[in-house]
């Protein structure tokens, strides 16, 4: 983990009361990375829902930094929650996992498997 990676942020909430922002792991660019910081930061400030929040992300991650459109490319994925666990692939330096006050967030980009594989 990198230096930057172990930094503390800072935030505000609508309600004015400070809110701790931890990067817990990135395997992100510094740039992505603080995108990522500031599009959950504003997320969390805006929505109550935390399907509204990982819904925000996701989109807000896709409209800035969109694909090319092709099949073989990823699309972003995002889960908010309080108490949860995951198991995830993701592109090469495509993957951050923050906590914001209570709520942990991942983010990370993925594209669906090549292989087609038949259940019996």
């Amino acid at each position: 983990m990198t230096e930057s990676n172990q930094q503390e942020h800072q935030g505000e909430k609508d309600e004015g009361n400070l809110t701790r922002v931890e990067v817990v792991d990135s395997h992100m660019t510094s740039e992505f990375e603080q995108s990522a910081l500031e599009i959950c930061m504003e997320a969390v400030g805006k929505y109550k829902h935390l399907k509204d929040i990982a819904f925000h992300v996701k989109h807000s991650y896709d409209k800035k930094y969109p694909g090319s459109g092709k099949a073989t490319e990823g699309v972003y994925h995002c889960i908010v929650g309080k108490n949860f666990a995951s198991a995830i692939s993701h592109e090469t330096r495509q993957y951050i996992r923050m906590k914001i006050g209570i709520l942990h967030v991942i983010l990370w980009k993925s594209k669906d498997s090549p292989f087609h594989f038949n259940e019996t």
